[in-house]
C-alpha cells in the first residue's frame, strides 16, 4: 500500500471539511480533469486562456458556473475533449446521474465557490501522481479512520469503534465522510443514505432500501440462480455470473469450495466486486449445500454421535470456514424426519424427532452466531452463516420413499396423521434458537402433504405453492427467510401449478409467501411475475408482498456484514480450510461417528495382532443401473473397484487384494469395452489364509422407489406414450424382493381425466436388483475363504438394511454413516480408538415388517437381532465393552416426540385444513 505524505496530511488539516460534510478526494493524477496548476491552487477550476483542450475551461461570461456549457456543446455538460474515458462525461438525457448540474442546484457537492476549501477535488499544492486516493477519499483532520490495500487488492477501511469497510480497488463505489467516520456510497448518489449507514438498525437500514427499489428491481435482486462452478476471475464482461450479476441477480449456489480456500475466496472477491457496481450495491449470497468442508462430519455422521456440543462447535467452525471462503448461506441443514426407505435420508439426522431437534438446534445456532475470542456469542457477525434449514415440512414422509425431485415423489403421505411430529425441529429448534440469532430460514419441500384419507394439506399444491404450510409460518410470526426448492417453477415441485405459465407459478409462489426463488435465475421472468401480481392484486399490494420479502433478505445480508465488508482474505481462508488443525478436528468427530454393530472379540482396545497387519480387501462389482430423477431408467457402466481406499489402509495395514484384467464386455457409448464379472480373478484362499484379516467395503443394500415412466431431468431418454405405468417398490436388502405385503391402494393419487383417482402401489411388483449386488458376493466368498481369518464388515449407510444377508458372515461389523473413512476404521481395528456412535436408523428384521411401517411415524418397526443376541436398534451401538447405556441412549430411548411445544397446530388445523 502506498502512504500518504505528512506534507499532504498537513495541506488536508488545513483544509478540513465542516462537521457532517462529504469528502471524496481523488488523487491529483495527470489524466484527472480536476488536477490543478500550481499557480491556481486557491481555484481548482481556474482556466489559463491557453488552454483549449481543457474540458472545464470557462467561457469569459460564465466565471461563477464551472458547467456551463459551450453553445456548441449542449449535449455535454462537461464539454469533452478526446479522452471519452472521463468518468464524469454527460450525455443530455442522463436523468439519473448523481452529478448531473443544474444551476440552482445549491445542494451541489461540486459546486465551486472561490473559497471551496470543503471542495472535495480540491488538490493540495504537494500531492503528487504517486500519491493515491483510496476509496475515492483524502481522510480529514476528524477522521476516524484508516484505509489501507489488502494482499488480494480490495480497499480495507476500519472505523475507530465502528464497522470495517471493503470494496474493490477499481469500484465506482466511493467513500464518504460522515462525522469523521467513513461509509460507502453503495448508490453512488454522492449522499449517505440510510442503508448506507451502519450505525443505524438492520431493520431501519433494511426499510430504507426497500422503499428505494421498484418492483422488478426487487424481483431480479430476489432470484437466487447461480453461478455453480468457477467462472472467470475477475468476471469478464462476457461471462454469464457478470450479466446475471448486472441484471441484478444476488444470489446463487457454489459447487466449488473442494478447490480449495483461497481459490474459492478469490472467486467470491470477483463475484462481490461486480455486485458491488450496480442494484445499489447489493452484495450477492453464496450459498451451499452442506459438504463436509475440512472433513467435518455432517447429517447421519453428526446424528450418530448424539453429541450437542459437538453439533455446536462444528456448526461454529464450519461457519467460519465457509465466510472465509466467500460463503454467506447453507441451503440446510436437513432436519427432515426420515422414514427408513426415505430416498434422500443420508442428507437427514435420522429418524427420530427429539434427535433431530437437539442436532440441528445446537448446529444452526453455532453457524449463525458469531463468537469473540473467549467464546461469547456476539450474535449476527462477520463468521455467521445464515441457514436455509429444510424441507419445511414433511418431505421425510414422501410415499414410497421416493425422492421428490421427480413426480414419483409427488406426495408426503402421513398414514399416521403424524404430520405434527415433522414440524417440531422447526418451531421448537430452529425458530427459538438458545444464542442471539433467534431464527434460522426455511427452504421448501416440493412434495404435497396428504394426509390418512388422502387429503392435501392446503389442497393440491407442492410446498412452494402451499398456503396451509406457509399460513403457519405465518401464524407463527416467523420472520425469517423463505426460500424455495430448486426449480419449483419450471421442473420439480411445481406439483398443482402445472396448468400456470411460469412467470404465473413465480406470481403464485410470492403472493402464497415465499421470499427467494431458488435455483431460477431467469431475470426476465421473475419481472413478469411481478407485472402479473400488479394487475392480479393491484399495485400497492404487489409492492406490499415485493418490499416485504426484499427487506428480509438485504436484511439479512446486513446481519451478516455483507453490506460493509463483503470481500474474503484469500490467505487467511488457505490457512484454515483442510489445514492440520482443521483437519485434525474434524477427525475427531469422525471418531465418535463410528458405530459398532458387532464384535465377537477380534478387536478390542488391546490392539491389533501385529503392528502392521496383513488384511485381505476384495474388489466388488457394480452393475451401474440406475433408476433417478436426473437420469431417468439408466443401465449405466458395469465397474469393478475395491471396495475401501488401498492407498489409505496401506498406511495401516499389509494389502493382500485381488487381480483385475482388462474389460472383456460390450462396448459403452464411446466405444470402450466394459468389464464383466468374469474380468476379476480373486485372491487365492492360500493369500487369504495367510493374512490377519478379511476387510470388506460394502454399501447399505437399497433400491429407490420408483415409476416405469421416470424421465430423467438431466439426458433421460423420454418413456414412450404406450408403455403402461407401473410403480416399484423400495427395498432395503440386496437379493430380490417382491412386494407381496405392500397395501393395494396407495394413499395418494392425482384425480384423472376420467375422475377417477390414480393408484400408485407397488403391491405384487419386485424390487430391481440392487446395483452394488457385489458388495454381498464379495463377502460371501471372503467369508466362504476365510477359514479362521475373522472377517471384519464395514459398512457404508444411509439409512436402515436388513442385516439378515450380511451379519451372519461377519465377525465385526462397523457402520460409517455417508462415507467410507478408512483411517478411522484402522484405528478402530488396531485398538487406537474406541467405537462410541450409536445407530440414528432401526435396523428391520426383513422387508415384512418395512411395508408394515407407517412412514411419518418414527421408530415403530420390528428390530434386526444379531447372533450375539443384540437387537439393532435405535441409538444402539457397542464399544470396547460391551452395549453402550449412557445419557445419550437413556434420552433418545424414549418414545419419540409427537407434539409441538411453541405453536398451537392442533388449533391451525382445525381453523384452515
Amino acid at each position: 500500500m502506498k502512504q500518504r505524505s505528512r506534507r499532504l496530511m498537513a495541506l488536508m488539516i488545513a483544509a478540513a471539511m465542516t462537521a457532517g460534510s462529504v469528502a471524496v478526494v481523488p488523487v491529483a493524477a495527470e489524466d484527472d480533469p480536476y488536477k490543478q496548476a500550481e499557480a491556481a491552487a486557491e481555484d481548482p477550476y481556474k482556466q489559463a486562456e491557453a488552454a483549449a483542450d481543457d474540458p472545464y475551461k470557462q467561457a469569459e461570461a460564465a466565471a461563477d458556473d464551472p458547467y456551463k456549457q459551450a453553445e456548441a456543446a449542449t449535449d455535454d455538460p462537461y464539454k469533452q475533449a478526446e479522452a471519452a474515458d472521463d468518468p464524469y462525461k454527460q450525455a443530455e438525457a442522463a436523468a439519473e446521474d448523481p452529478y448531473k448540474q443544474a444551476e440552482a442546484a445549491a445542494d451541489d457537492p461540486y459546486k465551486q465557490a472561490e473559497a471551496a476549501t470543503d471542495d472535495p477535488y480540491k488538490q493540495a499544492e504537494a500531492a503528487s501522481d504517486e500519491e493515491e486516493a483510496l476509496g475515492g477519499i483524502v481522510p480529514s483532520a476528524d477522521a476516524k479512520y484508516t484505509i489501507s490495500v489488502t494482499e488480494d487488492g480490495w480497499i480495507k477501511v476500519e472505523n475507530e469503534g465502528g464497522d470495517t469497510l471493503g470494496l474493490a480497488d477499481d469500484s465506482a463505489v466511493k467513500l464518504l465522510e460522515v462525522d469523521g467516520y467513513a461509509f460507502k456510497d453503495m448508490n453512488q448518489n454522492g449522499e449517505l443514505d440510510k442503508y448506507e449507514d451502519w450505525r443505524l438498525s438492520t431493520e431501519e437500514r433494511a426499510a430504507d432500501l426497500a422503499s428505494q427499489m421498484q418492483g422488478e428491481e426487487i424481483a431480479a435482486v430476489l432470484t437466487h440462480g447461480g453461478w455453480g462452478e468457477f467462472t472467470t476471475e475477475p468476471l469478464t464482461e462476457d461471462d454469464g455470473s457478470y450479466t446475471y450479476l448486472m441484471q441484478g441477480g444476488r444470489g446463487g449456489v457454489t459447487r466449488s469450495i473442494s478447490q480449495g480456500g483461497a481459490a474459492h475466496a478469490k472467486w467470491a472477491n470477483a463475484i462481490q466486486a461486480v455486485a458491488e457496481q450496480s442494484f445499489y450495491g447489493i452484495p450477492a449470497m453464496l450459498s451451499i449445500d452442506p459438504s463436509n468442508i475440512s472433513g467435518m462430519v455432517e447429517t447421519l455422521s453428526l446424528a450418530s454421535t448424539m453429541d450437542t456440543e459437538l453439533a455446536a462447535e462444528i456448526g461454529q467452525e464450519t461457519a467460519k470456514e465457509y465466510r472465509a471462503a466467500g460463503v454467506t448461506a447453507l441451503l440446510g441443514p436437513q432436519v427432515d424426519i426420515a422414514s427408513p426407505i426415505m430416498s434422500r435420508a443420508g442428507g437427514t439426522y435420522g429418524e427420530d424427532p427429539q434427535l433431530t431437534l437437539d442436532i440441528a438446534t445446537a448446529y444452526v445456532n453455532g453457524m449463525q452466531s458469531t463468537y469473540d475470542e473467549n467464546g461469547e456469542d456476539l450474535g449476527w457477525g462477520n463468521e455467521s452463516v445464515y441457514c436455509f434449514t429444510k424441507h419445511f415440512a414433511g418431505a421425510g414422509a414422501t410415499e414410497g420413499g421416493r425422492d421428490d425431485h421427480g413426480n414419483g415423489g409427488r406426495y408426503a403421505v402421513f398414514p399416521g396423521n403424524n404430520l405434527e411430529a415433522h414440524l417440531i425441529t422447526y418451531f421448537d429448534g430452529v425458530f427459538n434458537l438458545p444464542g442471539k440469532t433467534g431464527s434460522s430460514g426455511i427452504m421448501t419441500e416440493y412434495a404435497i402433504d396428504v394426509d390418512a384419507d388422502g387429503n392435501p394439506y392446503g389442497g393440491e399444491w407442492a410446498g412452494a405453492y402451499n398456503p396451509y404450510l406457509n399460513g403457519m409460518l405465518d401464524e407463527a410470526g416467523f420472520d425469517g427467510l423463505k426460500i424455495t426448492d430448486w426449480s419449483v417453477f419450471t421442473f420439480a415441485g411445481v406439483w398443482g401449478a402445472e396448468d400456470l405459465e411460469e412467470a404465473d407459478r413465480v406470481a403464485t409462489g410470492w403472493e402464497n409467501g415465499v421470499n427467494l426463488l431458488g435455483g431460477y435465475d431467469s431475470i426476465d421472468t421473475a419481472k413478469e411475475a411481478y407485472g402479473i401480481m400488479v394487475d392480479r392484486d393491484g399495485q400497492d399490494k404487489a409492492d406490499e408482498i415485493m418490499r416485504a420479502a426484499a427487506e428480509k433478505f438485504v436484511g439479512t445480508m446486513m446481519n451478516l456484514e455483507m453490506f460493509e465488508q463483503p470481500y474474503s482474505d484469500s490467505a487467511y481462508a488457505e490457512s484454515i480450510i483442510t489445514t492440520g488443525d482443521s483437519s485434525e478436528f474434524a477427525k475427531e468427530g469422525q471418531r465418535e461417528s463410528i458405530v459398532m454393530l458387532k464384535n465377537d472379540g477380534t478387536i478390542s482396545e488391546n490392539g491389533a495382532v501385529s503392528e502392521k497387519p496383513t488384511v485381505y480387501v476384495p474388489y466388488v462389482y457394480n452393475t451401474g443401473w440406475s433408476a433417478t430423477w436426473t437420469q431417468g431408467i439408466s443401465e449405466g457402466t458395469p465397474s469393478w473397484t475395491p471396495g475401501m481406499d488401498l492407498d489409505k489402509l496401506g498406511q495401516y495395514f499389509n494389502i493382500v487384494t485381488d487381480t483385475l484384467g482388462d474389460p472383456t464386455g460390450e462396448a459403452d457409448a464411446d466405444g470402450n469395452a466394459t468389464y464383466t464379472k468374469d474380468d476379476l480373478t480373486r485372491a487365492s484362499e492360500e493369500e487369504i489364509a495367510a493374512c490377519d484379516y478379511v476387510l470388506v467395503g460394502m454399501s447399505g443394500a437399497y433400491v429407490n422407489s420408483y415409476d416405469s415412466r421416470i424421465e430423467g431431468a438431466f439426458g433421460g431418454d423420454p418413456v414412450p406414450d404406450d408403455v403402461e405405468e407401473e410403480w416399484y417398490p423400495a427395498s432395503l436388502q440386496y437379493g430380490e424382493y417382491v412386494a407381496d405385503n405392500a397395501i393395494e391402494t396407495s394413499i395418494s393419487g392425482k384425480i384423472l381425466e376420467d375422475g377417477t383417482k390414480e393408484n400408485r402401489s407397488y403391491k405384487g411388483q419386485a424390487a430391481h436388483e440392487v446395483a452394488n449386488y457385489g458388495d454381498l458376493e464379495a463377502l460371501q466368498y471372503a467369508s466362504e475363504a476365510a477359514g479362521d481369518v475373522p472377517v471384519i464388515v464395514s459398512m457404508k449407510m444411509e439409512r436402515g438394511m436388513v442385516w439378515s444377508e450380511v451379519e451372519p458372515l461377519a465377525d465385526v461389523i462397523l457402520v460409517n454413516y455417508n462415507q467410507q473413512r478408512e483411517d478411522i476404521v484402522a484405528e478402530v481395528i488396531l485398538g487406537q480408538t474406541e467405537p462410541t456412535g450409536l445407530l440414528v436408523f432401526q435396523q428391520p428384521i426383513d422387508m415384512e415388517t418395512v411395508e408394515a411401517q407407517l412412514v411419518d411415524v418414527p421408530r415403530d418397526m420390528e428390530c434386526y437381532t444379531d447372533a450375539a443376541g443384540n437387537t439393532y436398534d435405535f441409538a444402539f451401538g457397542l464399544n470396547w465393552s460391551g452395549k453402550i447405556e449412557d445419557e445419550r441412549t437413556a434420552k433418545y430411548t424414549a418414545e419419540p416426540l409427537t407434539k409441538v411445544q411453541n405453536f398451537d397446530y392442533e388449533a391451525y388445523e382445525a381453523a384452515n385444513k
